[in-house]
């Protein structure tokens, strides 16, 4: 049965996701993936269509990609459209429609985004009243992004699948080996981090954070990995609060199991959040994790179980929450292995993929689930 994605650009916990989606539900259906020319390669041997979507609006140039997805999907007549990211309910809705592409389903990845004008907040109106009332059905990645879309789209059109990692594939990486390929010794206090690096992320507080506690911690030392547009910003910041020899900023890797294995605690200090595959990764490789307060968050982490919870954009808090943890490393063990199990209980890929083949099933009428 054919099943088309329309995908908006996208990067980091968004594409892991998505992979393990397409890598457990291909065995059951004839997926073809329209995005980004620029995701081809993480398409790999998947069937991709380059489709010229961007974020932001752009009227000629969304009009056109609506045009040339509706032709595409006339000539592929696929049963199912499933669409990844709000641009891509922009540009989906209106093709399908055109094309007669009967069911329509959504997962929606964030939080709404906030307008930030009057111009923005019409435009979100409109997206909001004419393309997400149109869906058949919504995947919220946590509770707290389905709260948000409720009052839109409604309680019957709307299920809570949470993201899901691979728990399994982040043991048996030697702590020495991770440390001693980045130049880190045994008495150093290793912070990770894993993030794209943009505004909603938070790096900014945690390099403040870094400035208090570099003469608290003199051996603490912070490890940035992630790619972004925020980036040489924020290397400008750790330069100018005089952070060099404590701070690295590592860029995109594919090797974060092994780097996680050197880590002493992971954090997170984001602004909003859908659903943090980055913390559930840092829980699978049992570490104690200091994340913001948010509401999805707290669908993840248990404050004083797994690790702490700190207001956002609270240097001086989450400063705090990293020292507890350094003083304390039987507790922080006692965190990591909590956090171990409850991602495995609670949080493992073949929950969440065999939870969006149920709803696949039943949009398709082979079966209710709901």
């Amino acid at each position: 049965m054919k099943v088309a994605w329309v995908v908006r650009p996208a990067a980091g916990g968004m594409l892991q996701h998505m992979r393990h989606l397409l890598t457990g539900l291909s065995a059951h259906y004839d997926i073809t993936i329209y995005g980004p020319a620029e995701l081809e390669d993480w398409a790999g041997n998947f069937k991709f269509h380059p489709l010229n979507i961007a974020d932001g609006i752009h009227l000629r140039q969304d009009l056109h990609t609506i045009w040339s997805l509706s032709r595409c999907l006339h000539a592929d007549k696929p049963q199912l459209v499933h669409i990844h990211g709000l641009k891509a309910v922009v540009i989906a809705v209106p093709a399908a429609k055109m094309s007669h592409t009967p069911k329509l389903l959504f997962t929606a990845h964030n939080c709404l985004p906030k307008p930030h004008s009057r111009w923005q907040q019409a435009a979100y109106g409109v997206m909001q009243r004419h393309f997400l009332r149109s869906l058949d059905r919504v995947i919220a990645v946590s509770d707290a992004v389905s709260k948000e879309l409720l009052p839109i789209v409604g309680y019957e059109r709307i299920v809570t699948i949470r993201n899901g990692v691979d728990y399994q594939i982040f043991s048996g990486y030697s702590p020495t080996e991770a440390r001693a390929e980045l130049e880190l010794h045994s008495e150093h206090f290793v912070v990770g981090v894993i993030a794209r690096l943009i505004p909603e992320k938070g790096i900014e507080c945690l390099l403040k954070a870094a400035g208090l506690l570099k003469n608290i911690m003199p051996n603490i030392r912070f490890i940035i990995v992630g790619d972004g547009p925020m980036r040489a910003q924020l290397q400008h910041y750790c330069r100018a609060l005089h952070l060099e020899p404590y701070v690295r900023f590592l860029g995109f890797r594919q090797d974060v199991p092994k780097l996680m294995a050197g880590w002493d605690v992971f954090v997170l200090p984001s602004l909003s959040e859908g659903l943090s595959i980055s913390v559930l990764e840092a829980m699978a490789a049992k570490l104690p994790v200091v994340v913001s307060d948010l509401p999805s968050m707290r669908e993840i982490v248990v404050h004083g179980k797994s690790g702490f919870l700190f207001p956002p954009n609270d240097a001086p808090n989450l400063a705090a929450a990293i020292i507890k943890i350094a003083k304390d490393s039987r507790k922080a063990r006692s965190m990591g292995e909590y956090n171990y199990q409850r991602v495995a209980q609670f949080f493992g890929i073949d929950k969440m993929i065999e939870a969006t083949r149920l709803q696949y099933q039943d949009l398709l009428g082979k079966g209710k689930v709901r």
